[in-house]
């Protein structure tokens, strides 16, 4: 499967202000550092859960293959020969094909907030990465049918 930004949204999921505030920073020095440790833990999570945290439209091409994508917003274009069918924000699909998706939290859940705020908290802090609690991938795994 091949996963292509298409239309890029342009509101973070998290502030650099907010993290600022909860890692108690009065300067702005630290922000790209702040950045890039948001997106490893962006990345770490969405490996975790097979869920796609940022809300953008994407272009999705899938080869005699099993899609599933989280959280399901919009279809906006479809070209597919497959089976298909959505459940609680999920995309299931079986087959081959190419479409055009808005997948994404336009707002993030709070416990999943709260981890990536750790997660930069702990980077910020040099200490060992944190591991995602057992609890916070099972209620947000996206497992396959």
């Amino acid at each position: 499967m091949i996963i292509k930004v298409l239309e890029e949204c342009e509101n973070e999921l998290i502030k650099v202000e907010e993290f600022r505030t909860f890692l108690r920073l009065d300067s702005d020095v630290f922000d790209e550092n702040l950045k890039q440790f948001l997106k490893a833990g962006i990345s770490e999570f969405q490996t975790r859960t097979n869920r796609i945290l940022i809300p953008n439209i994407y272009r999705i091409e899938f080869y005699n293959e099993r899609v599933i994508l989280a959280p399901f917003n919009t279809l906006i274009n479809a070209n597919f020969n497959a089976d298909f069918r959505t459940n609680l924000n999920i995309l299931y699909c079986v087959g081959s094909g190419k479409m055009d998706v808005k997948l994404g939290y336009e707002e993030l859940p709070h416990d999943i907030k709260l981890w990536l705020k750790n997660y930069v908290l702990m980077a910020f802090d040099g200490a060992s990465m944190p591991k995602i609690s057992n609890a916070l991938v099972s209620r947000y795994k996206v497992a396959f049918f």
